[in-house]
């Protein structure tokens, strides 16, 4: 029979007024936990902020408080799957990705003459049109989208485009009639300028 090795241990309570030797691990037999010592910090600091890979209860509650940031994928692979019902910011997706209920958050943009389009931001702004506009955009990636509601005030508004952007359904629009609203959507297809599908459209 193999010889077994046990660690000191003992309850939360109990390790509340213990300091434990730098380096030393002990065993919490309340929470099922080690316990790593520092010399100094009393309790030491229990390994619990963990989550299992398989806890046993598929419904099994596991809350991760803080960013968390996944890395993989690329083009033609998901980063990030999910096997049954999921809920994003109380948007609840099925099995069969059918949204049951979608709201986009929306940024709201400052005038500027020179308005830069972040597609890593919110897929839905608004810009208030008090001057005239050169756009521009930053941040796309494939597969990317924006959707900019665009409103001009009691001065028609001259607007301008980069020479890359493709508009389909439309010749880009060389400006805006007052009081006018219109939407402008975005693809990108890639990561230059030159990738990006345009549309406009704008209120009678």
């Amino acid at each position: 029979m193999p010889k077994q090795v046990r660690i000191r241990r003992g309850t939360t309570v109990q390790h509340t007024a213990f300091t434990g030797a730098d380096g030393e691990v002990t065993f919490d037999t309340t929470k099922k936990v080690l316990v790593l010592h520092d010399g100094v910090t009393p309790g030491g600091k229990p390994i619990d902020g963990f989550v299992l890979l398989d806890p046993g209860n598929i419904n099994a509650l596991q809350v991760i408080k803080s960013t968390v940031s996944i890395a993989g994928g690329d083009d033609n692979h998901v980063a990030f799957g999910v096997v049954g019902i999921a809920a994003f910011n109380n948007v609840t997706i099925n099995e069969e990705l059918a949204v049951k209920r979608l709201r986009r958050l929306q940024e709201g943009l400052l005038f500027n003459s020179n308005t830069v389009l972040n597609f890593g931001t919110f897929t839905s702004k608004r810009l208030p049109l008090t001057g005239d506009v050169a756009f521009s955009a930053v941040g796309q990636l494939y597969g990317s989208e924006m959707t900019v509601r665009i409103t001009s005030d009691a001065t028609p508004r001259n607007m301008s485009w980069p020479a890359g952007w493709k508009f389909v359904g439309g010749a880009a629009p060389a400006s805006i009639a007052a009081n006018k609203t219109a939407l402008l959507q975005l693809w990108a297809f890639g990561l230059n300028e030159s990738d990006i599908v345009a549309r406009y459209t704008v209120e009678p």
